[in-house]
């Protein structure tokens, strides 16, 4: 990498790629920590009732529409260029969009838990509705200062320096956490785990912005610079970007539906299982991907379209082979892989295993091309073009099902997402 790129850029891509590795760990590190900590605290029913209550709040991470993901972008090519006055006026009209929005969902969010039976609605027996009430409502305001935590990240990338955001978005992930498993583990409930999240997040909150202070001292939350051309400029990439979750959860979770409606049980847990083996690769270009995001950003505000150029073969040169070997390796590890992790009862299928391999490959190397395209929040056709495909995708896969089995909706997954490469190829290109 360091004989394509200059000194600088590659050990910046190096630190940053180092610390997306870091979150990864930690990500994987808390989830297989707390499932055995808080049933040893809780027992199975405490801690169903946990998970229950902790999958509501998740809807409300879309709760700023994506403007934070296109701040940072936008705060990042508006620096490069020397425009910080442009930069501090994203940032504050993020803040004074969260500043509105934040207590108005918090305030519409108790009125729907303490009005409405929401504990009833999620079957939750395990604690007294008071408890299940309380400790939802402790969980939304996490998620809530969440956000404000995000636009924080932003101002941390603004002045490229994608690696620090990294470290402090994965630290704040392990407190997290840990806070969780001590207060189960001390004899606390539901309550004092939710309120152990939400000072978490208050003291890390605190913490960045203050570190974000003392680095770029010229950043600063308020809504003294804020202004409504600013959000109406950065709204049409922001809703665009909401295109591209709502896509992949679609191409994700539809397809068991349609498994299990066309194919049954047995099928379902073939499916589900097999592509999980397949899928594992995808942190790993994801971690390549968020690494050299800013890098691209950065470029496009210097205006370096020979930078880009030169970043976007360094990073197709790297992600090509990877991709590759990483197919190989599934396909041959998958007959012994399957088996094992469950003890037997799942065997590969075939032509489905190579179909769904070849469709995780082919998303492998379309989400490289997108991320020069969304770094500099150009993303709006391509987004829509993304959902578009999904739709007809899940479409054929309802229609092959029946004919072909699960290789009839590995087909399908596979088509689409090759259809999405001369996609990315046109976006890229409509970018410059």
């Amino acid at each position: 990498m360091s004989r394509s790129l200059d000194r600088g850029t590659a050990a910046r891509l190096g630190r940053t790629l180092s610390a997306q590795a870091y979150g990864q760990l930690v990500t994987l590190a808390v989830q297989l920590a707390l499932v055995p900590l808080l049933l040893h605290a809780w027992g199975v029913p405490l801690y169903g009732a946990w998970l229950l209550l902790s999958a509501v709040p998740f809807y409300l991470t879309f709760s700023d529409f994506g403007f934070t993901y296109v701040a940072k972008n936008a705060m990042v090519m508006a620096v490069a260029a020397g425009r910080r006055d442009e930069a501090l006026r994203i940032f504050q009209s993020i803040f004074a969009l969260l500043a509105i929005a934040a207590p108005l969902l918090l305030a519409a969010s108790a009125a729907a838990i303490f009005l409405a039976d929401v504990p009833g609605w999620l079957s939750v027996d395990a604690v007294t509705p008071g408890a299940a009430r309380t400790t939802l409502l402790l969980l939304i305001a996490n998620v809530l200062f969440y956000q404000l935590f995000l636009l924080v990240c932003a101002g941390i990338r603004a002045e490229n320096r994608p690696a620090s955001e990294a470290m402090w978005a994965a630290s704040a992930r392990l407190l997290e956490g840990t806070a969780v498993a001590a207060a189960a583990l001390a004899g606390g409930g539901l309550i004092a785990a939710a309120g152990a999240m939400l000072a978490v997040r208050l003291i890390t909150l605190a913490a960045a912005y203050r570190w974000l202070r003392g680095l770029s001292h010229w950043l600063s939350l308020g809504t003294r610079h804020a202004d409504h051309a600013t959000l109406a400029g950065l709204c049409r990439p922001a809703l665009a970007y909401m295109l591209l979750p709502l896509a992949q959860a679609l191409l994700i979770q539809a397809p068991l539906l349609i498994v299990g409606g066309a194919l049954g049980a047995v099928a379902t847990v073939i499916f589900s299982t097999t592509r999980t083996v397949s899928r594992v690769g995808m942190a790993a270009i994801n971690m390549l991907n968020n690494s050299v995001t800013s890098e691209y950003a950065a470029l496009a505000g210097r205006g370096d379209r020979h930078g880009a150029a030169r970043l976007l073969r360094v990073q197709a040169g790297v992600t090509a082979p990877l991709t590759a070997a990483y197919a190989l390796a599934v396909l041959i590890a998958a007959p012994f892989v399957l088996p094992m992790l469950t003890h037997g009862a799942v065997q590969p299928v075939y032509p489905f295993l190579p179909l769904l391999v070849a469709a995780v490959a082919a998303e492998m190397l379309w989400s490289a091309l997108f991320t020069p395209i969304a770094s500099v929040n150009r993303h709006g056709a391509v987004t829509l073009i993304f959902l578009l495909v999904a739709t007809v995708t899940l479409a054929a896969a309802a229609v092959l099902a029946p004919i072909f089995g699960l290789s009839g909706i590995a087909a399908a997954l596979l088509a689409g997402h090759i259809a999405m490469i001369p996609v990315m190829i046109w976006g890229h290109r409509r970018a410059r």
